[in-house]
């Protein structure tokens, strides 16, 4: 009897020493009163250890679609602040950037149409950062390319240009996503996944047409030759999401209301907590962009309404209405 409350009372401290190294009591607050910024306090942490392999043959339906994230929309507030600088918290494009000078891949965009393409050839080296980043100054009639990463040669590095940074990112207050809807009958789930990002840079002429959001109803006037060129000019340059997990779990979301909320950047999109608005699917940008017809506005915005519909339709149907 006594060996076996021995055996018993031996498992219960071992379980309870397995629980106390594993869940740490960490602290809000840091021994001198600061707070605790530690990235184990951020609700991300077991978060973005989850990863689920979908089998090729499991995936019966997808279906890939284009979404715009405006920045100036109240719920995206938290992607464009703070515009300074802060020692915890950055910006959307302020990450992306960083993520560039630590060697985040970037691809080119696509000339003709918005279609990314992710493969080798079509990478930008790190000695063509200005082929993508740039902003054209005009001086007393003369026209100079000011880049927005400046590479060291000797060094062998790469760094933002602070004279440049904050006239480019002032012109950055949308991003386009590549997102593909799936049905996993083995996990009998419907899910959803960004495949890439890509920055969108506003026009400064300001006889460049409004950039398009397919729902102003005074849009239906619009030359539709201006309006596709401008969304393919406005695309920056192409990233993968998945190269940019790392940076995006290690980043919280800055929070304005309420700072205890710890919530990093690959949790924020992966839980879809941002508003956005669709632009299109693959078809639709195929037509949009062909050289044998002419979409109207009207007809855009009827087809993307259908594409939402269909979307609805198929993620309702999968369980019966």
């Amino acid at each position: 009897m006594k060996k076996t409350t021995f055996i018993l009372a031996s498992c219960m401290l071992l379980a309870g020493l397995s629980t106390t190294a594993q869940q740490p009591n960490l602290n809000f607050f840091e021994s001198n009163g600061v707070m605790n910024q530690s990235g184990e306090l951020s609700n991300d942490l077991g978060y973005t250890l989850t990863h689920l392999d979908n089998r090729a043959d499991d995936v019966v339906w997808a279906h890939v679609v284009y979404n715009i994230i405006d920045l100036r929309d109240n719920i995206n507030a938290q992607l464009a602040f703070p515009t300074g600088q802060d020692a915890n918290y950055k910006n959307m494009f302020r990450l992306l950037s960083e993520a560039v000078v630590k060697g985040a891949p970037v691809y080119y965009p696509n000339e003709a149409g918005i279609t990314p393409y992710f493969g080798q050839e079509n990478l930008v080296p790190a000695t063509k950062l200005s082929d993508v980043f740039f902003i054209e100054t005009n001086v007393a009639g003369a026209q100079y390319i000011d880049p927005l990463f400046e590479r060291d040669s000797v060094k062998n590095t790469i760094t933002i240009s602070n004279r440049i940074y904050d006239r480019f990112s002032k012109r950055i207050n949308k991003f386009l996503i590549q997102q593909v809807y799936y049905f996993d009958k083995h996990l009998s789930q419907m899910s959803s996944k960004i495949i890439g990002i890509a920055p969108l840079m506003t026009m400064e002429d300001a006889l460049a047409p409004a950039f398009p959001d397919f729902e102003d109803e005074n849009a239906g006037g619009a030359d539709t030759q201006q309006l596709k060129t401008t969304l393919r000019d406005a695309v920056v340059c192409w990233f993968l999401y998945d190269d940019l997990k790392s940076y995006f779990s290690a980043q919280p979301v800055f929070q304005e209301s309420n700072i205890a909320q710890r919530i990093s950047y690959h949790e924020y999109f992966s839980k879809k907590m941002y508003a956005a608005y669709m632009i299109g699917d693959n078809s639709l940008m195929k037509k949009l962009y062909s050289n044998t017809g002419e979409l109207t506005i009207n007809q855009i915005t009827e087809e993307i309404k259908n594409i939402q519909r269909k979307l609805v339709e198929i993620e309702s149907g999968i369980w019966g209405r």
